[in-house]
């Protein structure tokens, strides 16, 4: 993907972007409900995340860590939702637990290719799905599975088109599909497709992955502090 008509974003570039209209979106969620264009912008966040979350699978030298940290994060907010409304919820960073645990499941698969690599991925396909059925996640069931359009559409034989285009345009699908099981404004969610093309690989110059993984609990700290003095 090295087209000179186009802008080029950092890893870093579109999580602030994300960051930002995760913001917008949560203010408008608890703050400001009858703004509607709030949660419009918001539905930016979820797909550059969720894509970061494909990428972060196939690049990270320790699985187990990166699992580990999301859902330690994941699991402690949503203890304090408990806590603070009495409901279980999982939230998106269990959402993109899920993730992880398909993404890494079918990975194994594809190294195994047999009996045990099928039964695997077969088994954790079911297990998440009756996750997502006894308690309420972010996006559901198929929100789960969208960074998996990447991962599949990137075994594809891209022939002669630019490096990436192949996993953009399978997660673009998945996004499709997502955005019509749940309707209304996530439509909306296709926009951050352009950014996604937009995105050329590089991290960009600073490591802020301490900032992403404490920015959603902090800001939803924040905005229920808030919310509560209102």
């Amino acid at each position: 993907m090295n087209g000179k008509s186009t802008p080029e974003l950092t890893q870093n570039q579109i999580k602030l972007i994300a960051a930002a209209s995760m913001l917008l979106d949560h203010i408008g969620a608890e703050l400001l409900p009858g703004m509607l264009w709030l949660r419009i912008v918001g539905r930016l966040a979820f797909p550059v995340f969720s894509f970061c979350i494909w990428e972060g699978s196939r690049r990270t030298h320790h699985p187990r860590r990166y699992l580990t940290r999301v859902l330690g994060m994941g699991l402690l907010c949503m203890a304090v939702f408990w806590v603070y409304t009495g409901r279980l919820y999982g939230n998106i960073l269990i959402t993109f637990t899920l993730s992880l645990c398909v993404l890494y499941a079918f990975q194994f698969w594809k190294r195994r290719h047999g009996l045990s690599g099928a039964l695997v991925l077969l088994g954790t396909l079911v297990g998440v799905a009756a996750l997502c059925l006894c308690i309420p996640v972010d996006y559901g069931f198929w929100g789960v599975l969208l960074p998996l359009f990447a991962e599949i559409a990137a075994l594809l034989p891209a022939k002669r088109l630019p490096e990436g285009v192949l996993s953009r345009l399978g997660f673009a699908l998945g996004l499709i599909v997502v955005a019509l099981r749940l309707g209304g404004v996530q439509m909306y969610s296709l926009l951050a497709v352009s950014l996604l093309f937009a995105y050329r690989g590089k991290r960009g110059r600073h490591n802020l992955g301490r900032f992403f993984y404490w920015f959603y609990p902090l800001h939803l700290l924040a905005i229920g502090l808030v919310s509560m003095v209102l």
